[in-house]
């Protein structure tokens, strides 16, 4: 059975000055999908000067109609016309009648391969897959692409001087049979020499240790960009292009290929801005800077400020990668300072926390850290002073398409941390979180964001926790329609004391109105409690709108509780950084 069914018919209609032949509509017919494609190709390329119904037009139709079929394998078709003449203002109608024969079919494929591609399992494995069924109607496309095929590996397995000795098309009209004929010869495949980096303020030794592969493995076109990757990756460069030199690597009788890393390194200093606005905590700033690099070791610091009427935070940071696997190995130290004065709660804490971390090229990050805090609160009429030495560790992933508002994507967080009086900690106890985002967007204007929030401390002076450590739910990121960081339980005169379980839910549907704005409906639901078998969901829901700027995603939302017979607030909040 052809693969091209005869159904349908198409209209083509050819204007000139002529009287005769003014409007004159060609109609084809026999002919649908590809085939009909090809032929209207080849129908608008004629001149509107050889419009006419005599036997000439005819045969210009024809011979278009024939080159759009051949390169399908329908070399032998038929095409009869009629012509109708009406009375106007009805047109007058050429009709081509396309009737499209037997079909050329592929009998035979010769493929002679030369040089290394003669034992590579990758060639076999290629033409194997795209070696054309048996007897299947010939395609000029499908015999390009096949063609293309062969040189596309070489390029990208290092097979540079590969040469395409023959590559023949041939078809035996009256036999209706096609033959394809090729003698490719690969040449030998190189190998990677060595490195040479220009314009690095890094030292050698940890710039040859982002290097994936070692000298002598060979070429691959996938091995170049992951390193490409992995020095964009290390954030010290403005630009890093590796590009290999083959006029040295031709005239090396071990094919092997130097590669010369060109690098500019990265400005020194950068910043970044961010801020929001909430009904409940007002307006909030954020700003961070950073030096990409501080010495040849590519050591970095970082710091950033986050403001707002309730809650103060200025932190800093210092990475150390580790020459052994600078990408994705490192220590990292940080301290900082946060003063909290928000509902039933005031607070000030000093932090100093040490890192060993792994970056893994699948995305997961692990982390395992020794924390040291002091903090002085007062958490509904209670005081305390707590100094706290936990290690704990930690599993995270983010994944995304799209840019800063991306179309996929999804970011998971695990951690635990353990406190002990056995090394002179002043409170017992455990600390498990999960927090996970997923985003997804279905025929390009339906998007959907999924969060999720789990939370456990387990310890037996809940009193002497701070309350960085404790659970509370509500505000923007938690429970929309809520205030921040209201949902809590309660002592007996009515103030919040936080809670020792947490676990926060919101579904959002975001519609692209137009452009770079998207619509928003949200719920979002969840409880902070002590004691799970006594929970009272808080369900809060409201709609929004989203910005894709071109500094990042900004979010204007309104939301609501519902069904709380306590709460009947409308909250505002407007937010700028990314969901994930």
């Amino acid at each position: 059975m052809s693969r091209y069914p005869l159904i349908g018919a198409f209209l083509v209609s050819i204007v000139t000055p002529s009287a005769y032949s003014a409007n004159l509509r060609l109609k084809v017919e026999g002919l649908s999908g590809e085939l009909e494609k090809n032929a209207r190709v080849q129908l608008s390329n004629i001149s509107t000067d050889e419009v006419s119904p005599d036997g000439r037009f005819r045969a210009r139709v024809e011979k278009a109609i024939r080159q759009g079929l051949r390169p399908l394998g329908y070399y032998d078709p038929t095409v009869t016309f009629t012509y109708q003449e009406n009375t106007p203002p009805a047109r007058p109608v050429l009709t081509a009648k396309v009737t499209l024969g037997e079909p050329v079919r592929v009998v035979k494929v010769n493929v002679d391969l030369e040089g290394g591609a003669k034992t590579d399992k990758d060639y076999a494995t290629l033409i194997k897959k795209n070696m054309p069924k048996e007897k299947a109607i010939l395609n000029h496309g499908e015999y390009e692409n096949f063609k293309s095929s062969l040189t596309n590996l070489a390029v990208k397995k290092g097979y540079f001087d590969a040469i395409m000795k023959k590559s023949e098309l041939g078809v035996a009209k009256a036999l209706h049979e096609s033959i394809w004929d090729f003698d490719f010869d690969s040449g030998q495949r190189y190998r990677f020499g060595s490195v040479t980096f220009h314009g690095s303020q890094i030292r050698q030794t940890y710039l040859d240790n982002l290097i994936p592969f070692q000298q002598g493995e060979y070429y691959t076109s996938e091995q170049l960009a992951e390193f490409n990757r992995r020095l964009a990756d290390t954030g010290w460069f403005n630009s890093a292009v590796v590009v290999p030199d083959f006029k040295i690597g031709r005239e090396s009788q071990d094919k092997l290929l130097p590669l010369n890393a060109s690098l500019v390194p990265r400005s020194a200093n950068y910043v970044e801005l961010g801020g929001g606005y909430a009904t409940d905590v007002g307006p909030r700033v954020q700003a961070k800077w950073k030096k990409p690099w501080l010495n040849s070791r590519g050591h970095s610091l970082s710091t950033s400020l986050n403001l707002s009427a309730r809650e103060q935070l200025i932190d800093a940071s210092y990475k150390m990668p580790l020459k052994v696997n600078p990408l994705e190995e490192y220590f990292q130290l940080q301290t900082g300072y946060k003063r909290k004065d928000i509902n039933d709660t005031i607070s000030d804490t000093a932090t100093l926390n040490l890192s060993r971390n792994w970056d893994r090229f699948t995305g997961w990050q692990y982390s395992v850290n020794l924390r040291w805090s002091l903090s002085h609160f007062t958490q509904a009429n209670i005081t305390n002073t707590t100094m706290l030495l936990y290690p704990g560790a930690s599993l995270s992933r983010i994944r995304q398409r799209g840019g800063t508002m991306p179309y996929w994507g999804d970011s998971q967080r695990y951690s635990i941390d353990i406190s002990d009086t056995t090394w002179h900690s002043n409170v017992d106890f455990f600390v498990l979180q999960a927090h996970h985002v997923w985003v997804r967007t279905y025929r390009e204007n339906h998007r959907f964001v999924v969060r999720a929030d789990l939370g456990w401390i387990e310890t037996n002076e809940f009193d002497k926790v701070p309350p960085d450590l404790r659970f509370f739910a509500g505000g923007d990121r938690s429970i929309r329609g809520y205030k921040y960081q209201k949902i809590s339980p309660t002592d007996n005169k009515g103030k919040l004391v936080g809670a020792s379980k947490l676990a926060v839910g919101s579904l959002e549907y975001q519609y692209n109105i137009y452009g770079n704005w998207w619509s928003a409906l949200f719920v979002d639901s969840g409880e902070a409690v002590d004691d799970i078998r006594k929970s009272d969901f808080k369900t809060g829901a409201g709609i929004g709108v989203r910005w894709a700027s071109p500094v990042g995603p900004i979010k204007f939302d309104l939301a609501t509780p519902i069904g709380d017979p306590d709460s009947h607030n409308i909250e505002f909040y407007i937010g700028l950084g990314a969901e994930l």
